[in-house]
């Protein structure tokens, strides 16, 4: 098994897409905190990421790895939106 994932990361809106390759070990919440920073999001609302081919959300403690994601999988980056 290799080490890194050639992934797609988009946002909800479709907005904003990168393709990148990324390790398996890296965090959800370590690839949330990158995509937070590279793309200017605003910090003070939460994300998720959604694995686009299973519809699962995706435990941000867990590695990519261990979360099954596949090569060429999209990951949607999208804000955890509050009632209020």
């Amino acid at each position: 098994m290799s080490d890194s994932l050639s992934l797609i990361i988009r946002s909800a809106d479709q907005t904003r897409k990168a393709a990148v390759s990324l390790p398996v070990g890296l965090t959800v919440d370590q690839l949330l905190q990158a995509t937070q920073q590279r793309w200017n999001l605003p910090e003070n609302t939460n994300y998720a990421v959604r694995l686009e081919r299973t519809g699962q959300q995706l435990d941000s403690t867990t590695t990519l790895g261990a979360v099954g994601v596949q090569e060429n999988d999209v990951l949607e980056i999208y804000p955890i939106l509050e009632a209020g």
